[in-house]
């Protein structure tokens, strides 16, 4: 009965093994995750546009093109989130980000879900 036991255990692990191993190579060597939402409040509008390296290398020379202007961030390493919020004014319909690498991603704003009792728009 033990035997079948430590057998089990030892393919379980084998198989976490593997999962994890097949996740770190199907990572793309250089990508970005956009995050861009924004809340209305009762009084304000919050916005805020997540970037996060969710490749294997450093991605360099980001541009974030809010329309009516840029930001610029030089490098974001594997792993690693910059936060940025857009001017006020600014159209929050959708913000475009390119980099070196050939990264160019088009995100729309999404709306915050409103949850009651929660926050300034709760």
């Amino acid at each position: 009965m033990q035997l079948y036991l430590i057998g089990a255990m030892a393919g379980g692990a084998a198989i976490l093994v593997a999962f994890v191993s097949l996740l770190q190579f199907s990572t793309e060597e250089y990508a970005l995750d956009v995050d861009a939402f924004k809340d209305q409040a009762s009084l304000m509008q919050y916005s805020r546009v997540i970037l996060t390296n969710i490749g294997r290398s450093t991605v360099t020379n980001i541009v974030i093109d809010f329309g009516s202007y840029k930001d610029t961030l030089p490098k974001l390493l594997p792993g690693e989130k910059w936060v940025v919020s857009p001017r006020e004014g600014t159209n929050l319909d959708y913000v475009t980000v390119t980099a070196d690498n050939g990264i160019n991603i088009i995100k729309q704003f999404r709306t915050m879900p409103k949850v009651p009792g929660f926050g300034p728009s709760g």
